[in-house]
C-alpha cells in the first residue's frame, strides 16, 4: 500500500513539473495535430498545459476513490488489486506522457 501510496505522489509530482515546464517552453500556439504537411491544428498554450494535468489528476483521484468504495486493500484478490493498479496507474501516466510529447513536438 505505501509503494502505491509513494507511486502516486510521485505521478502528481511529475506531472506538476511538467506542467510548469510546458507553460514555460510551449509557444503561444501549440502543435496537437500533424500531417504530412506539418502541423495541422493548434490549441492555445493554456489548453496544451491543462489537458495533461487534467487527465493525470482524473486517473490519481479514480485511483484512490474506487479503491476505497470497493475496499480493494482489505478484500479484494491479490490479482484484482494488481489490475485496479496497472489500469489507473497507466491513466494517470497519460497526462505525463502527453505533456512530453507537446514539449518534444512543439
Amino acid at each position: 500500500m505505501k509503494k502505491i501510496i509513494f507511486l502516486q505522489k510521485m505521478i502528481i509530482l511529475a506531472i506538476a513539473l511538467l506542467s510548469v515546464l510546458s507553460f514555460i517552453i510551449l509557444p503561444d500556439s501549440v502543435a496537437v495535430q500533424w500531417d504530412s504537411g506539418g502541423a495541422s491544428n493548434h490549441v492555445p498554450k493554456i489548453t496544451a498545459v491543462l489537458i495533461p494535468l487534467v487527465i493525470s489528476l482524473f486517473g490519481i483521484v479514480s485511483w484512490k476513490y474506487s479503491s476505497v468504495k470497493y475496499n480493494i486493500n482489505i478484500e479484494a484478490s491479490k490479482k484484482f488489486q494488481i489490475i485496479h493498479s496497472v489500469i489507473w496507474g497507466t491513466v494517470s501516466c497519460i497526462g505525463v506522457i502527453i505533456s512530453i510529447i507537446f514539449m518534444i513536438m512543439n
